[in-house]
């Protein structure tokens, strides 16, 4: 066999055990969220348009009772705030990177109870009367450890269904995925 294919077919495995060791380290956190008891503390719901970025508390305390009604995890409205991504970019999944980035970084600045996982949640809308976009959602375990996280817009089916144009409506696509992957 050539050097130059060796190298390359070399390069491939090392890259797919790498994918699958993050998939499978993600799914370690998943699963010790799941298993336990855990206490979830809810952010702020970040609310990024094209022109402004807000927060809305009312749907974080939306998503708590959920979270509490369902027995996911003893959940309750928290005051930390991590920074927000208030760069809007037309590709999202970049958007999510850099929310999960801050995210990420100021989790690691708090000091959180071990067994406390952190929920942030953001809606994206744009235009002149701003549709929604997307919902992203990250849920860290205390170390800022990715547990979960989701990327939903109009190529999801529930998205298209639910046709969301609230913030209400956002919390109601967030729900369908985060129970699709409780279960």
């Amino acid at each position: 066999m050539k050097p130059k294919k060796t190298l390359k077919i070399f390069g491939l495995l090392i890259a797919m055990i790498f994918i699958s060791a993050c998939f499978s380290e993600k799914k370690t956190f998943l699963n010790e969220f799941k298993e336990g008891n855990s206490k979830m503390l809810v952010c702020s719901v970040h609310v990024l348009t094209n022109e402004e970025s807000t927060y809305d508390e009312s749907s974080a305390v939306k998503i708590v009772d959920f979270i509490n009604e369902k027995s996911y995890a003893k959940a309750e409205y928290t005051d930390l705030l991590p920074p927000a991504n208030n760069e809007w970019r037309i590709n999202e999944a970049k958007i999510l990177t850099e929310s999960i980035k801050l995210f990420i970084d100021y989790i690691n600045t708090q000091n959180i109870e071990t067994d406390t996982y952190i929920l942030y949640v953001e809606f994206l809308k744009s235009g002149e009367t701003p549709s929604v976009w997307a919902v992203h959602y990250c849920l860290l375990n205390n170390e800022g450890k990715i547990a979960m996280r989701g990327l939903l817009n109009s190529k999801w089916e529930a998205f298209q269904d639910i046709n969301p144009k609230t913030n209400s409506d956002c919390v109601e696509v967030f729900k369908i995925d985060f129970e699709e992957k409780m279960n």
